[in-house]
């Protein structure tokens, strides 16, 4: 079970979650710097998305952590 560091509690990022739409896929990255942009850039090589899509990474306050995101449209279910 997790159990978070008093440090945890405390940090504070001027990151905010996008607001909620039922339409939209919402992908978020975390991880040290080179990890969150590899795998930016490895899903552009795929084809799955643009490297512009996605928000520049940002420090979450945790020693050497980065969080980007990144929001598509999805196709509705039928």
């Amino acid at each position: 079970m997790y159990q978070p560091n008093a440090g945890d509690l405390t940090v504070s990022t001027p990151f905010r979650l996008p607001t909620y739409q039922p339409d939209r896929l919402c992908h978020i990255l975390l991880g040290d710097y080179a990890a969150v942009v590899g795998a930016i850039n490895q899903m552009e090589v795929l084809r799955y998305c643009d490297r512009i899509a996605w928000l520049d990474p940002i420090p979450t306050g945790r020693s050497g952590e980065y969080i980007s995101l990144m929001s598509r449209r999805i196709a509705p279910q039928e």
